[in-house]
């Protein structure tokens, strides 16, 4: 089984900020979960890493962001498939006045493309999506 994480579980996992979080994740693997990124996630990964002041963080942060990369079964990214999915959303949460931010989108869309689950502790946009999905993707975390 695989199950996708969100930027933000992912830092929160390498920073170290939720002893909880760190947990969790180190159980889903101790379980056999194949753990995985997008494309978008990571180039979202590499922003915050360069937009850092002090080198010598850039380059721990760095370190910490390449043993994960080579830990990740694979990064997933868009096909036509997810961009379908991606368009069809975006423009039902249009008309419905509900529009996420296109990174969340992007992503929420490759792991219903993929049917896998999400893993994500954003309570405001990703049960939107849900909502507009043929797929359960999402798996929220407190």
């Amino acid at each position: 089984m695989i199950k996708l994480l969100d930027t933000d579980v992912v830092i929160n996992f390498l920073r170290g900020y939720n002893p909880e979080i760190t947990k969790k994740i180190k159980d889903l693997i101790a379980q056999g979960i194949d753990l995985t990124i997008t494309q978008i996630t990571l180039s979202e990964l590499w922003y915050g890493i360069y937009r850092l002041k002090s080198k010598s963080k850039r380059i721990l942060e760095s370190k910490k962001l390449n043993n994960l990369i080579i830990d990740l079964t694979e990064i997933l990214t868009l096909d036509s498939n997810s961009s379908r999915i991606y368009g069809e959303i975006c423009a039902e949460l249009d008309k419905s006045g509900l529009r996420v931010p296109q990174f969340d989108l992007l992503n929420a869309s490759i792991a219903i493309a993929n049917k896998i689950h999400f893993i994500t502790y954003n309570k405001n946009h990703f049960p939107r999506i849900n909502e507009f999905s043929e797929f359960d993707f999402l798996e929220l975390w407190a």
